[in-house]
């Protein structure tokens, strides 16, 4: 995909998402006004927090966030998340002449995990009240993406005249590395002196689902899509094209509290 394109379609997408974050929430508060009684709204919270779990596209990851209600049903929150990124061609063989086990990803140059710390606004368009049932959100959220790129190690067969057959750590390199020679992955610690940091952005935009009759624990289930673009293209297959970006869809479980402080 051309760079130039890259570069209009993630800043039409991180505009769409600062459009999401800041436009008024008094359209929202008129509508609630009129969807339930007072009876039925119940109590209005001011803090809310939640952890949780989540399966994308292209990993697994956990995230945290911590908010303050606006006014009427609109939260702002601190996003923080640490995911992996796997890339869509890796898959894990397994040398059948090597004592080594744990098996390797043939061609992969680098494991990626990323950090997200951000901000965003979630909106209710559908409250539950006292009398429980399912509550719809729907939020936005944007800030800086950080990649933290390790270079692969691999233990490889090592021939000699002297030594015969022997096993070495080394560096996973293409152009002399092949699935014959390669023994197996090396301890996951290896490499951490070569870490490098990407710095980028991301918006996600996700439908959050909160269940059961309790107001101030929360049962929560979302679905959405993310976007990370970086400055520079992240290499994670050696024999596929760089990217510096990553487009993903996701759902996470959640758990977590509201409290008036």
């Amino acid at each position: 995909m051309p760079q130039n394109y890259l570069k209009k379609a993630s800043a039409l997408i991180v505009l769409f998402l600062l459009i999401c974050l800041g436009e008024s929430s008094s359209v929202f508060s008129q509508e609630f006004e009129n969807i339930v009684d007072v009876e039925e709204k119940g109590i209005l919270y001011n803090r809310i927090n939640h952890f949780g779990f989540m399966l994308h596209t292209n990993g697994v990851g956990i995230n945290y966030r911590h908010g303050k209600n606006l006014s009427g049903y609109s939260y702002l929150l601190g996003d923080f998340q640490l995911l992996s990124m796997r890339h869509p061609k890796e898959v894990k063989s397994i040398n059948p002449f090597s004592d080594n086990n744990s098996g390797f990803i043939y061609g992969k140059l680098n494991s990626v995990n990323i950090l997200r710390t951000g901000i965003g606004k979630q909106k209710t368009i559908n409250a539950k009240g006292d009398k429980g049932g399912v509550e719809i959100s729907l939020a936005a959220y944007t800030g800086a993406s950080w990649a933290f790129v390790k270079p692969v190690y691999l233990t490889i067969f090592q021939f000699s005249d002297q030594l015969g057959v022997d096993e070495v750590v080394a560096k996973y390199d293409p152009d002399i590395h092949y699935p014959d020679n390669i023994s197996g992955r090396a301890s996951a610690l290896k490499g951490f002196d070569q870490l490098r940091i990407h710095p980028g952005l991301y918006g996600s935009f996700l439908i959050n689902l909160e269940f059961g009759k309790e107001q101030t624990r929360l049962k929560m289930v979302e679905t959405g899509a993310t976007l990370d673009v970086f400055a520079k293209p992240i290499p994670i297959m050696a024999f596929s094209p760089k990217s510096n970006y990553f487009f993903n869809f996701f759902i996470r479980v959640l758990l977590g509290k509201k409290w008036n402080k």
